[in-house]
């Protein structure tokens, strides 16, 4: 891939790398939408400053403190289930915090735990695969686009989700978060359950 552009990388990867880029990115994205927004619905609630972080710190601690575990049952299930079980966390992150009321903050806590495991099991395993899916000389490209695209989507998550829950709800939010990420989640299942037959 080399010094090639963006497009040229996107066309030059096989389905599983565009599985996995799709999946980092929408993960990364749906993180960022949702856990931007919930201290802005906790403080309409009246949630103070230290529930606020705790909920926070809950979340970013679920981020990472799994993900030894995940890259164990990446390595043992495979990379595309793994990416499903994310997939499905983060949909299920979705409901549970998006059907919050503003004041319940032990809900919006589990919900960002759910979250925060499911964007790390979906990088874990959509990293993995990306890797795997390309040629060696091929890899530093492919991750390259990975983080833009990774970033990129976490930045228009964040805007976008600002203006989800200004014109709309903290609920809407989470229905948009939600069913946004089901399409990804029937393709990882139809794709393992393609792989196993």
């Amino acid at each position: 891939m080399g010094t090639r552009g963006s497009a040229e990388v996107w066309r030059s990867l096989p389905a599983a790398g565009r599985l996995a880029l799709g999946g980092v990115t929408l993960c990364h994205t749906a993180m960022v939408g949702l856990m931007s927004m919930t201290p802005v619905h906790m403080d309409h609630g009246g949630s103070s400053l230290r529930v606020v972080g705790l909920v926070i710190s809950l979340h970013v601690a679920s981020m990472y403190v799994a993900s030894p575990l995940f890259g164990w049952v990446a390595d043992r299930w495979g990379r595309v289930p793994v990416l499903a079980i994310g997939t499905a966390l983060v949909v299920a992150a979705a409901g549970v915090a998006g059907m919050a009321p503003s004041h319940g903050a032990p809900q919006l806590a589990a919900g960002l735990a759910l979250l925060g495991f499911g964007w790390s099991a979906g990088l874990v395993a959509g990293s993995a695969l990306l890797t795997e899916s390309v040629a060696v000389a091929d890899r530093p490209a492919a991750q390259g686009l990975s983080d833009l695209c990774m970033n990129v989507g976490g930045a228009v998550g964040g805007v976008v989700a600002g203006v989800v829950i200004t014109a709309w709800s903290y609920a809407a939010l989470g229905l948009l978060v939600g069913f946004a990420a089901l399409p990804l989640l029937v393709i990882c299942l139809y794709t393992s359950a393609q792989r196993a037959g």
